[in-house]
């Protein structure tokens, strides 16, 4: 009698904590489809405005903060809350490199630091806790080196990429280039690529924040007065000037971009006839966030798509 009353009481909590797993396992569902509709939002401000607005990445990293405390608690295990800030502060020393490098805006570094620490939890697999392999992804089937949220950037890139190269082929068809194409040289993409990503605007359009390609001058006294500028101790010029033989040449410093300090330099040296050309060639802002929720969505259904290459290279050679 007692034996049967405490077994029963065995299964009862058994079933109890199955419950409880069952509906955390759904609750990870629906936060992954909350992470999705975050990016959506971020999509439509990226591509209507081609900005992200701050208060979203907020919403996003307290998200993030709020569900791994809860997991943690959950769990009865404060190491998960511990790893997902020391995991975001790793991808968020990396994102700072890539936005220095100006490969992605700021609305891009801030919205992806949300989404590596909303999505850390997918990284616990590395200390053998496989809570959450229920829930079916295609990524924990793979051989992943690197945290998830790479994974998901990595995967943006591909798709990026693959776009990108379908813009030139498509490009080159239109206007009968394609013989120029077909070569597909190195010289020839990176050629392409700068047309496709940059774009001629006179000196009175010159703005705020836009990044100014290489502009080629030929007088010595403009390229001077740049230097001068620039080097003084409370200068506020994001230009960098450089001498290349016989011809001198600018450009934007950094991601940046122009600062009103640089407009009126370059609108004076205009005028006073010390540069001729009033075209400049500035990049044009691709927004990226929708090639990361492309890369996120991919991520859900397929995994990791550097490890589906790899696979299927393996299975070739």
């Amino acid at each position: 009698m007692f034996n049967g009353i405490f077994i029963g009481n065995i299964l009862d909590l058994f079933n109890h904590s199955l419950s409880n797993y069952h509906l955390l396992i759904k609750s990870c569902q629906i936060h992954l489809f909350v992470i999705l509709l975050i990016l959506s939002i971020a999509d439509y401000y990226d591509l209507k405005f081609g900005i992200i607005p701050n208060k979203l990445s907020l919403i996003l990293l307290i998200y993030g903060l709020l569900f791994n405390f809860i997991l943690s608690v959950c769990f009865s295990n404060y190491h998960i809350f511990i790893f997902s800030i020391a995991l975001t502060a790793l991808i968020t020393v990396i994102s700072f490199i890539l936005w220095h490098i100006g490969f992605w805006g700021g609305g891009d570094f801030k919205l992806f630091i949300g989404l590596s620490l909303a999505l850390s939890f997918l990284d616990l697999n590395i200390f053998n806790l496989n809570y959450f392999s229920n829930l079916n992804l295609q990524v924990f089937n793979q051989l992943i080196l690197y945290p998830k949220a790479i994974s998901i950037l990595l995967n943006g890139i591909l798709i990026a990429l693959i776009m990108i190269f379908i813009s030139i082929i498509y490009d080159g068809i239109r206007n009968k280039k394609i013989k120029y194409y077909s070569k597909l040289s190195i010289l020839d993409f990176s050629s392409a690529f700068n047309k496709l990503t940059t774009k001629t605007v006179a000196i009175g359009s010159l703005r705020e924040g836009m990044i100014l390609n290489d502009y080629y001058f030929k007088n010595q006294i403009a390229y001077d007065r740049i230097n001068e500028l620039k080097n003084k101790s409370n200068s506020n010029i994001n230009l960098k000037a450089f001498k290349d033989e016989n011809i001198y040449c600018f450009s934007s410093l950094n991601s940046m971009g122009l600062t009103k300090e640089d407009i009126r330099l370059i609108n004076g040296l205009y005028k006073m006839d010390l540069i001729k050309n009033p075209d400049f060639r500035v990049k044009v802002e691709i927004p990226f966030m929708p090639f990361i929720t492309l890369g996120y969505i991919g991520f859900l259904i397929f995994g990791d798509f550097i490890s589906i290459i790899s696979g299927f290279i393996k299975m070739i050679f």
